[in-house]
């Protein structure tokens, strides 16, 4: 906690996720550091001719230093790949990658320095136990005969592990693929799209008529709706397009799925309209992958808007005969009526005006132009200068605008301008100066890998490119395939770097080799756990490869240092082999055992939603928890209960359990101010709802920032006008002292265009 202060890093869910698969492993080190000194102590007590126990502190520590010390810059190597990720999943790994390198370093340090300490202070001038514990007796007991097995028949078990790993590639190959593991965020975000022309009054009617339909379902704990966009806003459109945010409750946080598939069928019932549903953090994620707020999207580029639509129906119907699909939407670009003026330059040239004034001209007739502004009542207003609403739909009165020229001529705006009814479409888009058009899809119950891939194969087969024109799939199986590809020439590299650490390590190819064989073998359990979990690759499992990477080269690393130990001192390789075999597997089953801990934390998390604050007081109190429990059974397993009396052995126990829960307990208490205690959105939208002048709340979004500042945006609608900055003031003070938000952005949006206000106002308290 201390070093991620110092480096900057904030406490967020991938950092604590990263001390949290570090707790298997940081104390690894001290396990293998201890085992050793202890085994070697009980040895030396039962010696003819006992040496210094000091000593054989010190020679115990020194025996597995090389080990402990490569093993560590190994994991490092290991983890090296996951720097190299860019985009979303770069800013999403690689803060759980410092994490836990910078908690296996600091665990390094202190099994070198702190451990044989306290095994000096601890177990030297002590009655150690003569005999093995229960659990050494009894692993040893079943080991022995299948390590013996292993040496006698060495072809059987060579073909065995040759066979998994083949069978492990071939499910690797029928394993699905994703980007990462969908979110399970009980909050929704489903847009809706009806057809380009339609009035503000047909999508409310829509949306509302949906909004009362849901409200019934007991799976549905709020929904509002909103259409359009406020003039100016980050993100362009229409009035026919509308979006309804839903909180699904603790009913439909069960059954997500299904929750999710009962709105698609109320959906269905309404002619017309299109939805894209989607979770908050998901559809922003995508929408940040590939400008498209869906999974899928598919991107036709060419120079022609009619023939993109055209292949864009192609590719719609090609799509729509693929089965897992959901949402499937063509972009709605269509021909529009539109008012087309079309200037005359030699007309506007014999009466001196240029093109720009002209159109300076029109745009303030038809758009608006802010000269000025005017104080009311203590509120700022913009004063713009336009034609009023009904004049501006008539082509007639635009025909007759009076254009002033340089000479003090007025004249009729047709005199320079071609003036009439035409069509158009009712958007273009372009991405690196190029035309496209996009059909998009979500998926349901099928793997983004698999979809794609027969998208791809239907697509080449029943739609025909003319020249000039051609496809790009992005969404997230664009990031999927880009951070493999990333993970592979990175992992390439780093597999070089831990092939000339384990050398200078060993000091023998023979040996190297072998350890290196430990990592493709290791994967026959992680593919395995994959297929009978889901059987969905990710990104986010890849990440768990490269930690079980780092695993299988400790526990080879620590079998080949002794093995060449114990042939160094003159046994024959048979011996060493199984004595060698047989002193490790303590440390390597402790190892284990404690890693597999770790990670039944991430299985067996209780909080399903993604409330963060609830997420990380769930996260360390578990492996507060789990930590203590460890240490306290490796101090009583290896220490045994035969030289302390019980009341010692229980006092030291607590001392363990209380001393790992007071060192989570800063993370805790960093933990609870992130987010401080009793914010409930529906009471934050409540309060909203309440201030006056205010008819209802949307986008309403609240976060931690970092460990200390929470943060919130809105967007109230005041048909009455702006405010002014007093009340914002007023508002936030308020948010700041009922509920603990620091930083709030809230967007206003009025219901007189004639007098706007700032869409937006951010105020920190």
């Amino acid at each position: 906690m201390m070093i991620l202060n110092w480096t900057g890093q904030g406490i967020n869910t991938m950092t604590l996720g990263g001390l949290v698969v570090a707790i298997g492993s940081v104390v690894d080190d001290a396990i293998v550091d201890m085992e050793n000194v202890y085994r070697r102590l009980r040895e030396n007590q039962t010696a003819g001719n006992p040496v210094s126990p000091l000593q054989v502190v010190f020679n115990g520590s020194v025996e597995v230093r090389v080990s402990v010390l490569f093993s560590t810059i190994i994991i490092a190597v290991v983890f090296a790949p996951i720097f190299a990720l860019s985009g979303v999943e770069g800013r999403i790994f690689t803060p759980m990658g410092i994490a836990y390198l910078l908690s296996i370093v600091a665990s390094t340090l202190v099994a070198l320095t702190l451990t044989p300490a306290l095994c000096g202070l601890l177990l030297v001038n002590r009655r150690l136990p003569s005999t093995e514990t229960w659990v050494e007796r009894f692993s040893h007991r079943l080991y022995r005969p299948l390590l013996k097995f292993s040496l006698r028949r060495p072809k059987i078990i060579l073909t065995g592990a040759i066979a998994s790993f083949v069978a492990s590639i071939l499910i690797m190959t029928s394993l699905g693929q994703v980007f990462l593991p969908e979110f399970q965020d009980r909050a929704l975000v489903i847009t809706t799209i009806l057809m380009p022309g339609q009035s503000l009054d047909a999508t409310n009617q829509v949306g509302l008529a949906i909004e009362n339909t849901l409200k019934k379902d007991p799976r549905i704990q709020a929904v509002q709706f909103r259409s359009g966009r406020a003039q100016g806003d980050t993100e362009v459109a229409g009035v026919n397009v509308g979006e309804l945010d839903i909180q699904l409750s603790e009913e439909g946080g069960k059954d997500r799925d299904k929750a999710i598939e009962m709105i698609r069928e109320q959906f269905e019932k309404i002619p017309g309209v299109v939805p894209n549903i989607g979770g908050f953090i998901s559809h922003r994620m995508d929408e940040v992958l590939s400008g498209v707020r869906s999974a899928i999207a598919v991107k036709i580029f060419g120079p022609n808007l009619e023939q993109l639509r055209q292949l864009g129906q192609q590719v719609q119907s090609a799509m729509g005969e693929v089965s897992g699909l959901a949402d499937l939407q063509l972009e709605p670009q269509v021909p529009m009526k539109q008012v087309q003026i079309q200037f005359d330059r030699d007309a506007a040239a014999r009466y001196g005006l240029s093109i720009g004034e002209l159109s300076e001209t029109v745009e303030t007739a038809l758009n608006g132009r802010t000269v000025s502004q005017i104080l009311e009542q203590q509120q700022t207003f913009d004063l713009i200068v336009w034609l009023q609403e009904k004049y501006r739909s008539n082509i007639e009165v635009i025909r007759d605008l009076l254009v002033d020229t340089p000479n003090g001529q007025k004249i009729p705006l047709a005199q320079v301008a071609k003036i009439d009814y035409g069509t158009g479409p009712n958007t273009i888009n372009r991405e690196n100066v190029s035309r496209y058009i996009v059909v998009s899809s979500n998926v349901a119950g099928r793997d983004l890998g698999s979809v794609i891939k027969e998208i791809r194969n239907k697509v080449k087969q029943e739609v025909q490119l003319p020249p000039g024109y051609y496809i790009e799939y992005g969404g997230q199986f664009e990031a999927q395939e880009g951070a493999t590809k990333t993970l592979l020439w990175a992992g390439g590299l780093a597999f070089v770097a831990i092939a000339v650490l384990i050398y200078f390590a060993v000091k023998s190819i023979p040996a190297t080799i072998m350890i290196l064989l430990n990592l493709p073998l290791a994967l026959v359990g992680g593919i395995i756990s994959i297929a009978l979990a889901g059987g969905i690759l990710s990104v986010a499992s890849m990440v768990g490869f490269i930690t079980l990477f780092g695993v299988a080269t400790r526990n080879g690393l620590l079998l080949v240092e002794n093995y060449n130990s114990r042939m160094a001192e003159g046994q024959p390789l048979r011996q060493a082999l199984m004595e060698g075999s047989v002193e490790r597997l303590t440390a390597i089953l402790m190892t284990a055992a404690i890693n597999m801990g770790s990670a039944l934390m991430f299985l067996s998390g209780r909080e399903r939603d993604l409330n963060i604050r609830g997420a990380f007081i769930h996260l360390v109190a578990d492996a507060a928890v789990s930590v203590g429990a460890v240490l306290a059974g490796i101090a009583i397993v290896t220490t045994g209960w035969l030289w302390f009396d019980p009341a010692v052995s229980l006092i030291i126990v607590v001392v363990i359990v209380v001393s790992t829960w007071q060192l989570f307990q800063e993370s805790f208490n960093l933990i609870t101010d992130a987010v401080p205690a009793g914010i409930e959105p529906l009471a934050v939208r409540t309060f909203l709802a309440e201030l006056p002048g205010v008819t209802s709340v949307h986008d309403l979004h609240i976060w931690g920032m970092s460990t200390t500042e929470t943060a919130l945006t809105a967007h109230l609608i005041m048909p009455a006008g702006y405010p002014g900055d007093a009340f914002l003031v007023q508002v936030n003070q308020q948010l700041h002292d009922h509920f603990g938000i620091e930083h709030t952005t809230i967007q206003i949006e009025t219901g007189n265009p004639t007098y706007p206000c700032p869409l937006a106002q951010e105020n920190v308290v």
